[in-house]
């Protein structure tokens, strides 16, 4: 049998999730698994994310020792998106 558990936590205590939809509140906690997986390899990367994942993202990147950028994307008005870029480690 496997074992489960918490690989990361997302430090939401704070509601800052309140008002999400649990359908959203799992993209945003997929894509952040999915950053995460990224940062662990070696290789330079560039991913779309939603501007909500911003705190936890630059969170996981310094606690992989990778430089990154995050910049808003010009052409969303919404401020959703951003573009992470992270640096070949």
């Amino acid at each position: 049998m496997a074992d489960f558990g918490l690989i990361r936590s997302f430090d939401i205590d704070d509601h800052q999730l309140d008002g999400q939809s649990p359908q959203e509140c799992f993209v945003l906690g997929y894509e952040l698994a999915a950053v995460d997986a990224l940062l662990k390899g070696n290789d330079e990367f560039s991913q779309l994310i939603h501007s909500q994942n911003r705190e936890r993202i630059n969170v996981s990147c310094a606690e992989e020792d990778r430089q990154f950028r995050l910049e808003w994307m010009q052409s969303d008005p919404s401020e959703g998106w951003m573009m992470l870029h992270v640096q070949r480690r």
